[in-house]
């Protein structure tokens, strides 16, 4: 029996940070090839074989990875590849608007209001000169996951927030470093840090209160740069042009399923260095039942 490869297999591969190996006897549907090269995730070994688009380039090569053969035998006969379909109709794997999208018929393109999601916990992006106080003269981050957005990954350095009411602990640091140190908490930490709510987006810093920030080589009180961060959505232009965004852009997100419900003041961000995701907190994703990988509807 040929074994299926779709785009939620792929999506969870990336949550994982793995690859997907592949044989004969397996068949990789176009939905997740094209996920795969979006994702960054390799699919390794036999026809099948897809390399992701970003990251370096001869991972797979270096791994045995052929390149993809153009004109070999299909994986699947027609006969078989209508038992696959039939049966994936039949068990509610497959609409007949995925079957559509898997063979490229004519009218068809994807929803340029549906976005995957991001949820995010607290954390910290640290200036190289508070990461040196924080952890030692010369030191570098230690990259453990890559994260969704080109060139951001978290990292295994942590740190404790001190507030006047209290502290947090193991707050994960994210890299690479900024030039500013910012600390993105959820609304729920503020009462615990005993410090103001300031509804920011990245990088707009003034007027935001401050907390000191101690590591194991030494602590750094910040007059400002404590934000809980604004709900936006990421991408590139080229993702905003074929979409019909703006930077700057205020949308809605509606979320479907039993404790769905519709979340507003979300902002666009189009950056050169962005890759399309929707990112919200975990309070935001644990009252919605939203996880990550999970796609939302943009209301404009």
């Amino acid at each position: 029996m040929k074994k299926l490869v779709s785009a939620q297999d792929v999506v969870s591969a990336a949550e994982r940070h793995e690859s997907i190996y592949v044989d004969g006897n397996t068949i990789v549907t176009p939905q997740a090839r094209d996920v795969a090269k979006e994702r960054g995730v390799c699919i390794q070994g036999g026809p099948a074989a897809v390399r992701p688009t970003h990251g370096s380039p001869e991972t797979c090569h270096e791994a045995g990875l052929p390149h993809e053969e153009e004109g070999g035998e299909p994986v699947l006969s027609a006969d078989e590849l209508e038992r696959v379909i039939t049966a994936a109709l039949e068990r509610g794997i497959w609409t007949k608007d995925d079957i559509e999208g898997l063979f490229g018929r004519e009218g068809h393109s994807a929803d340029p209001d549906v976005v995957p999601v991001g949820v995010s916990g607290r954390h910290i992006h640290l200036s190289q000169g508070d990461l040196e106080r924080l952890f030692g003269t010369g030191h570098q981050l230690t990259p453990i996951k890559d994260l969704s957005q080109p060139g951001q990954f978290a990292a295994k350095e942590c740190v404790t927030l001190a507030g006047p009411k209290g502290v947090i602990q193991k707050v994960r640091v994210l890299g690479p470093v900024r030039p500013q140190t910012q600390v993105e908490i959820l609304a729920g930490d503020t009462f615990k840090l005993g410090v103001p709510q300031a509804i920011r987006l990245s990088g707009h810093l003034e007027g935001t209160p401050g907390v000191t920030v101690v590591g194991p080589e030494g602590s750094v009180v910040l007059d400002e740069g404590v934000i809980v961060a604004a709900r936006h959505i990421h991408m590139n232009p080229a993702q905003a042009a074929e979409r019909g965004f703006h930077d700057g852009q205020v949308v809605s997100l509606k979320i479907d399923g039993e404790r769905g419900g519709l979340l507003d003041n979300v902002i666009v961000r189009v950056t050169e260095g962005g890759n399309l995701d929707c990112h919200i907190d975990t309070e935001e994703a644990n009252a919605f039942h939203v996880k990550c990988g999970s796609t939302v509807r943009v209301v404009r």
